[in-house]
């Protein structure tokens, strides 16, 4: 597989009599070599005829232009492909043998010299009619590798899936090894080890056999749900007047999911924090006894619960408590204040809240909370609060209540452009269907083992990993604040296998100069979100953790975390996408107006499904203004190309992502301008190479004195806003914020000036 320096067939008389077809032979072999070397700007013809020690005329006697041999590079890797495929069923090759040679074989195209100037240089040179001419072309691939998959299947050889996503997957995958090989630097057994290992690790995932597979639930479920998919579909009125395309059959509500798993694996692993280790069977217990005591303090189906807590056991077992009891689970970020935790008990009439002992300093007193009866405190005593160790006192709750899978299961609040945070509800029809697009598209069961590296509190950490893994019958493993050098440390003794972070987070783990002495050979699914992964991130992830795939995932609070997925494999040839929607899930793009747009055209992208929250709660206005038909309108700008691959563009909204924390602007400048001398204030994102951007802040101030320097109004800005959304960066003084004629700040024009001062 290794990739030998071919010799120019000019040098000599003797050579030049070598027919036409073994000099464009070595016209694309040096092409190919120079522009994975190079890259394809920085190699002209005339660096290929140079190597080659002829005249750029002779050149072009073999090839026209650069993008030709590109093209070139593709047709001979299919040419090869298929030859393999003949050839190993002349030879009596049949079934997984075939298949196996097939994959060897490609393997070997994208380690050869014309793979990898395919993989390194992508389809960023061309057009955009020249891109949709490639990829056509590298679809034939997959299509070899369907037809192979779908023979399989048919034959009863694999487990019955979805052909077309397993071909995905497979190409995908062993693309995974061209991007991470380079024959400078990797021996050619370190190689061989990776292919067996990835071909392997195919054979008994999404190529499996089928009584390889479980009944109740997959040890690899087949991963990816979209076009033909394991679960059946079927349309379904929901929410009253929403009809939706929802899997058949399904789980009616979270609590049958933790009876599903208790059942079927009592004695694994469930939950890990420090030296704390759970088993299904003793987190089961403890979820039944916190349901007991909620209930013995009159707490039942359809009440709401608040967790002010940072990751923890406890938040756990009070989530699943509340499914298990049929109330309604609030989630409140750790890093709220006093303003922020106010409005949402009150707002959610909460009557119980569960906080941290080193949070509780934060909460509002009882005057201020009006319907807030219960108070428990996690880690020591707070005066007046209840310990939650008395909560835990009561004798378990057996059967768990019987929700309706419209019943709301938890209320997750997400600030806005108006300032005021808004509930989103969250059923257990749209949780139940998350967990199985993510379970599916990144083919998770019982042997996978996630850390939560982000707030159980955000939609992300609850329903993406905890959830998730509760489907998925896999152990969850918790971590406090995120730091990357614990985060490599505990996702290597942990054995970790899936994970979902920002780019941002995985940026800081590539810092770790000792990232390399951590053994992450377990890892095989990297999830991201919130914010686009760099290229140079990708690539040195595909460097450094050849097993691991990356998946990127978008969605929001209002979609119950995922609305679109990466297949696996295909985030290098789609680095500017999303994704594809998830298989119950429908996007359109629409302009101004509403109507649809032609496709690769921009609008906003609106989503639609039976994971899309039914609204906001107790907020008509609101759920009037952004949902539309049963689709919620993202306000993000994106396209959708013909393959249905989905592109972010811009945000139309308001709002700065700080290392896939959300500021809304509106409602922070709100707050800063509560300041007695502030006039007016703007924020803006400044571009940050580790976070994405960070918060800066534009100030028009009465006058400049002591009380309205950048310490000061970042000192007032701390006590009330949430720790990410405190400006880092002040420009402050005392002229008018400039205006359009409609009134409205021009902030286009204050990045403008920020941008002149910083350069």
């Amino acid at each position: 597989m290794g990739t030998e320096l071919a010799d120019s067939p000019w040098r000599t008389d003797r050579e030049r009599q070598q027919p036409r077809s073994a000099k464009r032979d070595a016209v694309l072999t040096a092409a190919a070599r120079l522009f994975t070397h190079r890259g394809f700007q920085g190699t002209s013809l005339d660096d290929i005829a140079q190597s080659l020690g002829v005249t750029k005329p002779t050149l072009y006697h073999y090839v026209a232009n650069k993008e030709e041999i590109l093209f070139e590079c593709v047709r001979r890797g299919l040419g090869a492909l298929r030859a393999c495929i003949d050839e190993a069923t002349e030879r009596g090759l049949a079934g997984r043998e075939r298949l196996r040679a097939a994959m060897e074989n490609y393997a070997g195209i994208v380690t050869s010299d014309f793979g990898l100037c395919v993989i390194r240089i992508g389809e960023d040179p061309l057009s955009e009619p020249r891109r949709r001419e490639l990829r056509a072309l590298k679809g034939e691939i997959d299509v070899e590798f369907r037809t192979l998959i779908e023979a399989g299947m048919a034959e009863g050889w694999i487990a019955a899936g979805d052909a077309a996503m397993a071909a995905y997957t497979v190409v995908g995958a062993l693309s995974g090894v061209g991007r991470w090989y380079r024959p400078e630097n990797r021996a050619a057994h370190n190689l061989e080890d990776a292919v067996r290992h990835c071909i392997e690790m195919l054979m008994r995932g999404v190529l499996s056999a089928p009584s390889q597979n479980s009944a109740a639930v997959p040890s690899r479920a087949q991963p990816g749900p979209w076009g033909e998919t394991m679960s059946e579909m079927r349309r379904e009125v929901h929410f009253g007047n929403r009809v939706v395309r929802c899997f058949t059959p399904r789980r009616v509500h979270v609590a049958q999911l933790l009876a599903d798993v208790l059942a079927a694996r009592p004695d694994a692993e469930a939950l890990v924090i420090g030296p704390l280790r759970l088993s299904w069977r003793g987190l089961h217990h403890a979820v039944c006894k916190c349901a007991a005591g909620l209930k013995q303090r009159g707490i039942g189906p359809g009440d709401r619960v608040a967790l002010f807590m940072d990751n923890s056991a406890e938040f756990v077992i009070v989530v699943y408590a509340c499914a298990w009891l049929g109330a309604v689970a609030v989630p409140i970020s750790s890093r709220a204040r006093a303003a922020e935790i106010e409005y949402s008990l009150n707002d959610a009439e909460a009557i119980a809240l569960v906080c941290s002992r080193h949070l509780a300093e934060f909460v509002p007193a009882p005057v201020a909370l009006r319907s807030l009866q219960h108070r428990f405190v996690v880690g020591g005593t707070r005066e007046g609060f209840e310990l939650f160790s008395d909560l835990m006192q009561a004798q378990p709750l057996v059967q768990p209540h019987d929700s309706a899978e419209d019943d709301l299961a938890v209320l997750l609040y997400t600030s806005g452009t108006t300032g005021k945070p808004k509930g989103a509800m969250l059923s257990h029809l749209n949780i139940v269907h998350s967990v199985m697009h993510f379970v599916q598209a990144m083919g998770l069961g019982p042997d996978d083992r996630s850390v939560v590296a982000v707030p159980l509190s955000h939609v992300t950490g609850l329903v993406a990993e905890l959830y998730t893994m509760l489907h998925a019958q896999g152990c969850v493993v918790l971590m406090p604040p995120f730091k990357s050098s614990e985060f490599v440390r505990l996702a290597s003794e942990e054995r970790m296998t899936h994970t979902i972070m920002v780019p941002a987070m995985y940026n800081l783990c590539l810092l770790l100069p000792n990232l390399q002495e951590h053994d992450l050979h377990h890892w095989r699914i990297g999830a991201f979100g919130g914010a686009p992964m760099p290229s140079a991130s990708i690539e040195a992830m595909a460097e450094r953790l050849p097993n691991l795939t990356l998946m990127n995932a978008y969605g929001s609070t209002e979609t119950c975390s995922p609305a679109t997925i990466m297949p696996p494999g295909q985030t290098s040839q789609h680095r500017d996408s999303v994704g594809l929607a998830v298989a119950c899930g429908e996007i359109s793009i629409v302009d101004d107006d509403g109507n649809e747009v032609p496709r690769g055209e921009a609008g906003e992208i609106w989503i639609a499904g039976p994971m899309v929250s039914q609204g906001y709660w107790r907020n008509e206005a609101a759920t009037a203004s952004e949902f539309k038909g049963g689709y919620w309108r993202s306000g993000d700008i994106g396209s959708m190309d013909a393959e249905g691959f989905v592109r972010i563009l811009d945000r139309k909204k308001d709002v700065i992502n700080r290392g896939g924390y959300k500021i809304f602007c509106a409602a922070a400048e709100n707050t800063i301008t509560e300041h007695p001398e502030v006039i007016e204030v703007a924020l803006v994102g400044v571009p940050c190479a580790v976070l994405g951007e960070r918060v800066h802040a534009f100030v028009c101030v009465r006058q400049l004195d002591a009380s309205t320097q950048a310490a000061a109004l970042q000192a007032f800005s701390t006590e009330r806003l949430s720790d990410y959304a405190v400006p880092e960066t002040w420009t402050i003084g005392t002229e008018p914020l400039p205006r359009n004629l409609n009134g409205k700040v021009m902030k286009r024009a204050l990045r403008d000036s920020l941008h002149v001062a910083m350069t």
